[in-house]
């Protein structure tokens, strides 16, 4: 089922329809919030752990494999900002001109190449993340990525016809208040929860959003909505208790059983030889030493590796640490395949990433339409390019070969440096008209 959508015709008493909206979604929030904090360390099962015996090391080491699954992949695919442009083959010079500085413009006072990274990041957490378009007091479009857990979608037939956002806020007597936006496709409405019950916000009179379409927009991580580490989650806290585990047996005394002969040991001394790691023996008939246990290490270490090589293989990750990807004797060509499941979880992830930027990009030129800039929003396309070591021998090489075979345009968008294909063509013209033909000017001064 999905954390991000309800099934629902909007009839009847919004208020009404907004706290069954909050109601249905609250389990998901709640999901959504316990995997973001495991991402940021918090909420770990290890660190929970207790143990009867107080006196035993207790070791609660977490490893950051929820961290690196997702740094990996978002890293791999946004690391390398996503590269904007516009067909220009509808318009003319002027009209692309002006759309494709439109368009740049909104890119950079939006910080887009920052904003795309995080919202890969949220996606790659929760299995869903939410962007939302406004008009600033300057009249710039604008746009903000919001929690997932703060956001819920209201769809019917297929279509989303309404949308919430919503989050907790504290009044001056520090009692919990609910703050709600509702979107339609005209305006947004402002409520706050006042024991229990939904009620128009007076500070904020409703509005028009200034866009055609509801402007919050979904970005599903998958079809299912899961988060890149939740199916290995058990996996990972196996591998924290397994290793915390080996940690507690080299601390505590349960590595070796001591023997006494003929000396009386009083429970004190024990506790003291802990600190000091010595015992003092006054009878000299008395002796100490150890019965050592046996630990199976091997066992140990391969439910160790066993447990580490699954949690890359189910989360589509690499190890980047791994001999068989890290060796000397791997080929560039080799670790190309070793990387095949990153890469097809990156592609899946650029697919559904693409359908909300379709989205965002139809409801932002809906706005640009009403100041007679008419781009058409299917005219903008993009493309991820993977964030990986670059062999500019291979990529000179590589360009060069199928020169007259490819159009420049699709050869420079082929090169991973390359953000902006269009600048690079522009600069490539430039260049052009600022070369001299020496031969000519020979020629004319010879004249």
């Amino acid at each position: 089922m999905k954390r991000s959508t309800i099934q629902l015709e909007v009839k009847g008493s919004i208020p009404d329809i907004i706290k069954r909206v909050i109601e249905w979604h609250a389990p998901h929030r709640n999901k959504m919030i316990g995997l973001f904090k495991r991402y940021d360390g918090e909420g770990i099962p290890i660190q929970s752990r207790v143990i009867k015996d107080p006196k035993k090391p207790n070791n609660k080491l977490v490893h950051d494999y929820r961290g690196y699954i997702v740094d990996q992949v978002v890293g791999y695919l946004f690391g390398k900002p996503i590269g904007y442009q516009i067909d220009k083959r509808d318009y003319n010079e002027s009209q692309f001109k002006m759309f494709k500085d439109k368009l740049s413009d909104f890119n950079v006072l939006n910080a887009v190449d920052d904003l795309d990274g995080e919202l890969g990041k949220l996606m790659s957490i929760c299995g869903y993340a939410s962007r939302l378009l406004y008009v600033d007091t300057d009249g710039n479009e604008r746009i903000m990525n919001i929690f997932p857990w703060e956001s819920v979608f209201i769809e019917n037939k297929g279509v989303v016809t309404h949308a919430i956002r919503y989050y907790h806020v504290k009044d001056s007597e520090n009692n919990k208040i609910t703050k709600v936006e509702w979107y339609d496709d005209t305006n947004i409405t402002y409520y706050t929860e006042v024991d229990g019950v939904f009620t128009l916000d007076p500070s904020e009179p409703p509005a028009e959003h200034l866009f055609k379409y509801v402007p919050l927009i979904l970005f599903p991580n998958n079809d299912e909505e899961k988060g890149d580490f939740e199916k290995v989650e058990t996996l990972i806290d196996a591998y924290d208790k397994n290793r915390s585990d080996a940690t507690n047996e080299i601390e505590t005394f349960a590595n070796a059983y001591m023997k006494f002969k003929g000396v009386t040991v009083e429970e004190e001394d024990i506790d003291k030889a802990k600190q000091t790691g010595a015992f003092e023996v006054e009878d000299p008939d008395g002796d100490i030493d150890f019965i050592t246990k046996n630990i199976n290490d091997t066992f140990v270490e391969n439910t160790k590796k066993s447990l580490n090589e699954d949690i890359h293989k189910f989360s589509s990750s690499v190890d980047m640490t791994d001999e068989k990807f890290s060796g000397s004797s791997q080929s560039g060509e080799s670790r190309k395949w070793k990387m095949l499941s990153l890469e097809n979880k990156a592609g899946k992830k650029a697919l559904k990433f693409s359908k909300g930027l379709r989205q965002q990009f139809k409801v932002l030129c809906s706005a640009w339409e009403k100041k007679n800039i008419p781009l058409n929003y299917l005219h903008i396309f993009w493309e991820f390019k993977r964030n990986i070591p670059i062999d500019l021998l291979y990529i000179g090489d590589y360009a060069q070969k199928m020169k007259g075979i490819h159009s420049d345009r699709t050869l420079l968008s082929q090169i991973p440096y390359i953000d902006d294909v269009d600048y690079e063509l522009d600069l490539m013209e430039l260049e052009k008209g600022e070369m001299i033909d020496l031969d000519k000017v020979e020629e004319g001064e010879e004249e």
